[in-house]
């Protein structure tokens, strides 16, 4: 009501019930992040092409962290797979979905297009996993695209925007 973008992970239940209303949550969701697995315990399918399917119909953009698969959303019934930025050597996968979300939510805010935002979240999950820690990565904000060339040869004015 406020032209608020909203945006919601919902990080593994500890307790494992998944009792999560999807619907509820979704008419106050713009971007929904699971990662697959939690995307399948709350669709309640063991397999992810059925999970989404579940999915269908909906407004809310689903964004769907696969790891070293990339990513796939759900837009307007649409599919869309980015595939990953591989890192050869990964020091720390602790955090890599939380800054997936960090990039992909900046492209959103800017008015990225899907695919882009994809591709940037997907890059900046990999970047986090060339030092420890889930932000160590991050401290020199200056570097992050050095890094982003270095590592994964990604040159920002060739990307998918």
């Amino acid at each position: 009501q406020e032209g608020l973008t909203t945006s919601f992970d919902p990080q593994w239940d500890p307790s494992e019930q998944w009792d999560l209303n999807l619907n509820s949550v979704f008419s106050h969701l713009d971007v929904f992040l699971p990662n697959e697995s939690e995307l399948m315990k709350l669709t309640g399918h063991e397999n992810l092409d059925m999970a989404i399917s579940a999915l269908k119909g909906s407004k809310t953009t689903v964004v769907i962290k696969m790891g070293n698969k990339g990513s796939i959303s759900l837009h307007e019934d649409k599919l869309l797979h980015i595939p990953p930025f591989l890192n050869k050597e990964v020091v720390d996968a602790i955090g890599a979905g939380d800054s997936f979300n960090a990039g992909f939510v900046a492209q959103f805010l800017r008015q990225a297009s899907l695919d882009r935002c994809q591709e940037f979240g997907n890059l900046i999950g990999a970047i986090s996993t060339t030092a420890p820690g889930g932000t160590g990565a991050f401290k020199d904000p200056e570097n992050i695209m050095g890094i982003a060339k270095e590592k994964f040869g990604y040159d920002a004015n060739k990307s998918t925007d």
